[in-house]
């Protein structure tokens, strides 16, 4: 059994077709068809610029971070290590524990971003960075969810290689 279509083409009569897919247009199978194809395609662009974990793992930078547009005063500890990221700062302060991250080539850096929920509330960090020799730049959002409103913060971050370890 199939889904009956009608023929609208000029000069046609009422004609039907009976299609093997059910309730999908021949039309509609043509561009899944095409939208598959072009997200083939693209996943294989995308995996040309992810690269592995180790050209972060190892190290540790030594950075200041605050408030967006205001002086960055607070010290911390960005680290880098067997494929998780972990601010010290943020998780002596607050239980952030240290997660995955995921990084990729972009122009003359590593892009890093890495999403860290804090174990003692509901609150979630979305850190994003680039590494550029031995400097690291870049922002994390600060999101902090109760049942009767969100907060979210945005803060920049800046630092420094301190350490490196041989893989």
């Amino acid at each position: 059994r199939g889904v009956r279509a009608m023929n609208l083409s000029p000069g046609s009569t009422r004609s039907t077709s009976t299609h093997s897919l059910g309730l999908i247009p021949d039309h509609a199978i043509s561009w899944l068809v095409l939208l598959a194809a072009f997200a083939i395609s693209n996943l294989s662009l995308a995996d040309e610029q992810t690269i592995s974990h180790q050209a972060l793992d190892g190290m540790s930078f030594q950075s200041k971070l605050g408030p967006m547009g205001r002086p960055a005063d607070t010290d911390d500890l960005l680290v880098f290590k067997d494929g998780y990221f972990v601010s010290e700062e943020c998780a002596r302060r607050c239980g952030y524990a240290k997660v995955e991250y995921w990084v990729r080539a972009h122009d003359d850096g590593i892009q890093m971003r890495a999403e860290v929920p804090c174990s003692k509330s509901d609150a979630v960090m979305y850190w994003r960075g680039t590494v550029r020799g031995d400097e690291i730049e870049g922002s994390f959002t600060w999101v902090n969810k109760r049942w009767y409103w969100t907060f979210e913060k945005e803060f920049s971050f800046k630092g420094r290689l301190v350490e490196t370890n041989s893989q």
